[in-house]
């Protein structure tokens, strides 16, 4: 039987080892590393429509804080149902949710993008459709195109 987690995951993995700028792929212990720059974190809702709430814990939140505080960009990912991804980089989630464990909720209408809103408010604009897996090579200190 496919476990949830990896047939959620792996929606967003095919379509980051699409993208031409994918060189390389690591397993971390709390996600991935790509091309060596930038970390991956991985959620995802099994809920088929809006809004997708997605739970962050207390070890969850130190553990984005202590990366935060590292040189790679973290980029949170957000598979909502079979809907689509909605990514956002760590410091919009500080940004919504500040430190402390939580929830946030992600919204959609039909042909629109993504809002995403936490405790401590909705982050100023929209998160398109198309952001990942983008997302990922934007400002990348390697831009390399090749695959192996």
């Amino acid at each position: 039987m496919i476990d949830k987690q990896e047939f959620y995951h792996g929606v967003a993995i095919v379509r980051l080892l699409d993208d031409n700028r994918c060189i390389e792929v690591k397993k971390h212990s709390t996600g991935y590393i790509i091309n060596n720059d930038v970390m991956v974190l991985l959620k995802y809702s099994t809920r088929n429509r809006t809004p997708w709430r997605f739970t962050f814990t207390l070890d969850e939140m130190i553990n984005i804080e202590t990366l935060r505080k590292g040189e790679n960009k973290i980029v949170i990912v957000l598979v909502c149902g079979g809907d689509g991804i909605c990514a956002i980089y760590a410091d919009e989630l500080h940004t919504i949710m500040g430190d402390n464990p939580g929830w946030i909720a992600i919204r959609r209408n039909f042909k629109e993008q993504y809002g995403v809103a936490g405790p401590n408010g909705d982050l100023e604009r929209k998160i398109a459709f198309q952001r990942w897996p983008a997302i990922v090579f934007e400002n990348m200190s390697q831009i390399t195109c090749k695959k192996a």
